[in-house]
C-alpha cells in the first residue's frame, strides 16, 4: 500500500489502540484487499458549462459505482490528493442502489474514518475508510453518500452525481427532489476483502481507455467490457478489471490531469492485488504536439517511447507484467496533422516489434480501415475520428482477451499463481 493508501489507518492509530475492537479490526487487515472500484485523482476545475457544481454546502452528494469484484467487506477511499483546499464531510455513508442512485432498503452502512463518522481531508491527502460488514458482489452497482456540512469544493473526476435537497440525507433511500449536476466524485477507490488473492489488470491510459462516446451508465468501455469476457470463462473469473484511464491524460505533460509519468505509480502499480496493465497513451501527446493551438511543440517519436521505456522499467521492477496497445487512427480527429501521424506510425512500429515488454495488443490492427489503414472503420467509432463507440470497445476488449487470455496465452493461467 502506498503512502497516500495508509494515511487513513494512520490517521486512526490512536483510536484503535484504545478500542476494545482494535484485535478483530487489525485481524480483519490481515485478509486478502484487492481493488473493486478505482477512479485516478483529478485536479480541481472551474465550472466551464451548464449544470455543472464544484461547491457544495449543508447537501448530500450521491455518486454509482459499479464494483469490477465481490467481497464479504469492504473499504472507501476519499481523496483530496490534488485538491486546492482541505475538505470537510460530515458523514458518509455506502448502500446497495440502482443505477439511478436508489438504495436498497436494508443495506445502508455508515462509514466511518479512524472510528469517526466525518473529518477535514488535508490538502494532497487521502483517506481509507475502517472496514465495512457489507457482502458485495462482482458487477453491482453501490452508492456513496457524502453530507457537505460547509463550503466544501472536492478535486475529483467530473461525472454525474445526485445532489439532494439542502440537509443530510445520506441515509435516505430515495431523494425526490434536487439535481444532478457534473460535479467531482470525492470517494475514488473501493476496495473489497476476498479470502484468496485475486489478480488485477490495470489498464491505464487516456479517453479511450476511459470509455469516452460509450453510451453513458451502460459501462461499455473496453475494460468493462473486457470484465465481462473474463466473467464469462470458468478459467479467468477470477481476474479483476481496473480502468486506470483519464480523459485528455498525456504521456509527458500535465494537461487533462497528472501526466502518465508522474501518476504512473499511485493509478497503476499502487493498485492492490495489480499483476498486469494493460497501456494505452500518446496519442493526446502527438495531436496537441503537432496542433498550431497545441501548447508543447513538435515531439518526436523517441520522447514517446523513451516515456514508454521508463513505465516499462517501472513495472518490472515491482514484477508486474505491461502489455502496450498500438495507438489507434486518428486520420480526421480535431488536432490531426500529416506530421503527427507519422509519429504515431513510428510509435507503433517499435511496439510491434515487442522488445522489453510482455507483449502487443494491437488495437490499431484491429479497429482501423483495411482500405483506408490511417483511419478507423466507420461503424466501430463515434464520429469525432479519435474515439471508438460500443462496437469499437467490444472489439478492443476482444482484442485484448484474445492476446492475454486465449487458451495458451501469457495470462491464462496467471490466476492460478497466488500473487504477494
Amino acid at each position: 500500500m502506498s503512502a497516500a493508501r495508509r494515511v487513513g489507518w494512520i490517521a486512526g492509530l490512536a483510536a484503535f489502540a484504545v478500542s476494545v475492537a482494535a484485535p478483530a479490526a487489525w485481524a480483519a487487515a490481515r485478509v486478502h484487499w484487492v481493488e473493486a472500484w478505482y477512479a485516478p485523482p483529478f485536479p480541481t476545475t472551474a465550472v466551464w458549462g451548464c449544470n455543472q457544481q464544484r461547491t457544495f454546502t449543508h447537501q448530500s452528494v450521491r455518486q454509482i459505482v459499479q464494483l469490477e469484484a465481490g467481497g464479504n467487506r469492504m473499504r472507501i477511499r476519499l481523496t483530496n490528493e490534488l485538491g486546492l483546499s482541505p475538505v470537510r464531510f460530515a458523514e458518509v455513508t455506502v448502500a446497495a442502489s440502482s443505477p439511478t442512485g436508489v438504495l436498497q432498503s436494508g443495506t445502508v452502512h455508515v462509514v466511518t474514518f479512524g472510528g469517526k463518522r466525518g473529518g477535514v481531508i488535508p490538502i494532497g491527502k487521502a483517506w481509507v475508510s475502517n472496514p465495512i460488514d457489507m457482502k458485495v458482489h462482482r458487477f453491482e452497482n453501490v452508492a456513496i453518500s457524502v453530507y457537505y456540512p460547509s463550503g466544501a469544493t472536492p478535486a475529483g473526476q467530473l461525472k454525474h452525481v445526485w445532489v439532494s435537497p439542502p440537509g443530510n440525507h445520506v441515509a435516505q433511500l430515495v431523494w425526490p427532489q434536487g439535481g444532478r449536476p457534473q460535479a467531482p466524485e470525492l470517494a475514488n477507490g473501493v476496495e473489497v476483502s476476498t479470502a484468496k488473492p485475486r489478480p488485477v489488470l490495470v489498464a491505464f491510459g487516456d479517453s479511450i481507455t476511459k470509455g469516452f462516446c460509450s453510451t453513458p451508465g451502460m459501462h461499455l468501455g473496453y475494460p468493462e467490457q473486457l470484465a465481462r469476457l473474463l466473467a464469462a470463462h470458468a478459467a479467468d473469473r477470477r481476474w479483476v478489471v481496473i480502468n486506470s484511464g483519464i480523459s485528455g491524460n498525456r504521456l509527458l505533460h500535465n494537461g487533462a490531469g497528472p501526466k502518465a509519468l508522474a501518476r504512473f505509480r499511485r493509478d497503476a502499480l499502487d493498485i492492490p492485488g495489480v499483476r498486469a496493465i494493460v497501456l494505452l497513451e500518446g496519442i493526446n501527446d502527438i495531436g496537441w504536439a503537432y496542433d498550431p493551438d497545441g501548447d508543447t511543440g513538435p515531439i518526436p517519436a523517441s520522447a514517446i517511447i523513451g516515456a514508454y521505456r521508463d513505465l516499462i522499467r517501472r513495472a518490472h521492477a515491482r514484477g508486474i507484467k505491461i502489455y502496450l496497445g498500438t495507438l489507434t487512427p486518428y486520420l480526421g480527429a480535431t488536432y490531426e496533422s500529416p506530421a503527427g501521424e507519422k509519429v504515431r506510425q513510428q510509435v507503433n512500429s517499435w511496439i510491434r516489434k515487442g522488445l522489453g515488454f510482455n507483449g502487443v495488443i494491437d488495437f490499431d490492427g484491429a479497429l482501423r480501415d483495411p482500405r483506408h489503414p490511417h483511419h478507423y472503420i466507420g461503424g466501430d467509432q463515434c464520429g469525432d475520428d479519435l474515439h471508438p463507440n460500443d462496437i469499437g470497445y467490444h472489439i478492443m476488449a476482444a482484442t485484448v482477451y484474445n492476446e492475454l487470455f486465449a487458451p495458451g496465452r501469457p495470462l491464462a493461467r496467471a490466476a492460478a499463481k497466488p500473487s504477494g
